[in-house]
């Protein structure tokens, strides 16, 4: 799935659950679970979403897994693609409390936020809305206003970085270079810090090194494409950036205990 280059607002429902699936967006994304759980993957564990809670992803590839409530009551989601600034008064509050290192926010909605998702559901079976697709733009800016009233909700923190015009953050720096080249310090200059801060920021933030914790991501990217995909070892090493097969097999029993095939063998196996 690939989003737009634009604004725009969807409704997504299903009746089964389809195991793991992988999306790439091109926007950030603030979600809406009206029915049924969403789990988030990241490698070996994942983030759940429950039904009333919102979440926010930022653009690239995630491995997502949508699961109805019961077999008569479906899984329904609402979701808003945005571009990064939109024209709107941004505070530059942001969650202080907050100590989300994944990249992947969700908060529970408040009676406010309902109401929002209820009319606006209202609003995307009407003529009106597919006649006016510029009401999408409008709808998203107003969810953003309401999100900046509530002072403990988490999703202010991305929500305020995407509506600066400020230099990258560490986190958007990090997850956007998993499978770059750039080097140490190249990384540090588009956080405005010194090699030695950015090490001991990520130290602080991510628990290892710069380098440690990318090899880590693209470890957890070849464990979902192992049971996401059929491609073959090789591919998946080099699609994650681990070209070298000895050594990515070397890395990926280091880390899960099992070389890539056995893994994949498991899960198979398993029947999940």
């Amino acid at each position: 799935m690939n989003t737009t280059s634009t604004s725009h607002i969807s409704r997504y429902q299903i009746d089964i659950n389809a195991g793991i699936q992988t999306i790439r967006y091109e926007r950030p994304v603030v979600g809406y679970i009206e029915q049924g759980t969403k789990l988030i993957h990241l490698g070996d564990r994942y983030v759940t979403v429950r039904s009333g809670e919102l979440f926010h992803l930022s653009p690239g590839t995630h491995y997502i897994e949508n699961d109805p409530a019961d077999s008569g009551r479906p899984f329904r989601q609402t979701l808003l693609f945005f571009i990064p600034a939109p024209q709107v008064a941004a505070t530059t509050r942001l969650c202080s409390t907050c100590r989300n290192t994944a990249g992947v926010y969700t908060y529970p909605a408040w009676p406010l936020i309902e109401n929002y998702f209820r009319s606006l559901n209202r609003l995307l079976n009407t003529p009106l809305h597919r006649n006016h697709p510029e009401l999408s733009r409008l709808k998203i800016c107003e969810l953003f206003q309401l999100l900046q009233t509530q002072p403990g909700c988490c999703i202010s923190r991305p929500l305020c970085q995407s509506l600066t015009q400020s230099r990258h953050t560490f986190n958007e720096v990090m997850h956007a270079n998993i499978f770059t080249t750039a080097s140490v310090s190249s990384l540090a200059a588009q956080c405005d810090m010194s090699p030695t801060a950015f090490k001991n920021h990520c130290q602080r933030t991510f628990g290892t090194t710069p380098h440690r914790w990318i090899i880590d991501q693209r470890l957890n990217r070849a464990q979902l494409q192992l049971i996401t995909t059929p491609d073959p070892i090789s591919k998946i090493a080099r699609d994650c950036h681990l070209p070298n097969p000895s050594h990515f097999i070397k890395l990926f029993r280091r880390r899960f205990g099992l070389t890539p095939l056995a893994y994949r063998r498991r899960y198979e196996k398993s029947g999940l």
